[in-house]
């Protein structure tokens, strides 16, 4: 059993490779266009990939979904209002919940002027629903539920209010090139 989830898991390793080399690569140009601080911009990109990595490899065999392709869960769009650590609780609603909220952090922290947080937003927004069309049209053996959809979206949402309560407390520092 413990054998078979390594197995399972060590599949993802080579995807989590490219992700991150792509974010290592990555920041550079986001801090040289959007004059945002290079830790900042490092913070958005690894967000982005580790919610690639979490939610676009394979589902390990004992997590698999059999009817892949078959169409979404449509369990409605209401999100875990309460997630963990405020319930105590960790399951899988919570855990999407948390996993976009340093997203959201990092997005509200970058650029000189709110105007820059709130498109890449409005961008952020399309992830979720992207990520569920993936988990329903490749073959990722994922379950694809219009829950997840609510769930990410609530996660940026707090991080968003989190990341601009922190813009506005403190003066953030800004890239300058020498």
């Amino acid at each position: 059993m413990a054998g078979s989830i390594i197995r399972e898991l060590l599949r993802i390793v080579p995807i989590a490779v490219v992700v991150l080399l792509i974010a290592a690569v990555g920041w550079r140009p986001i801090v040289r266009k959007l004059g945002t601080h290079p830790v900042v911009a490092a913070g958005l990109l690894l967000s982005l990939a580790g919610i690639a990595i979490v939610t676009l490899t394979p589902a390990p065999a004992p997590f698999a979904n059999p009817w892949q392709g078959w169409g979404c869960i449509r369990a409605g769009w209401e999100p875990d209002w309460v997630p963990w650590p405020f319930t105590g609780s960790i399951n899988g609603r919570s855990l999407n919940v948390w996993m976009f909220v340093p997203l959201g952090i990092f997005t509200a922290l970058t650029g000189k002027n709110v105007k820059i947080p709130l498109t890449l937003a409005a961008f952020g927004v399309l992830i979720p629903i992207g990520i569920e069309a993936a988990q329903r049209t490749l073959p990722l053996n994922r379950f694809c539920d219009t829950r997840d959809v609510a769930d990410n979206v609530y996660g940026l949402l707090i991080g968003l209010v989190l990341g601009l309560v922190v813009r506005s407390l403190t003066p953030l520092p800004r890239y300058v090139r020498q």
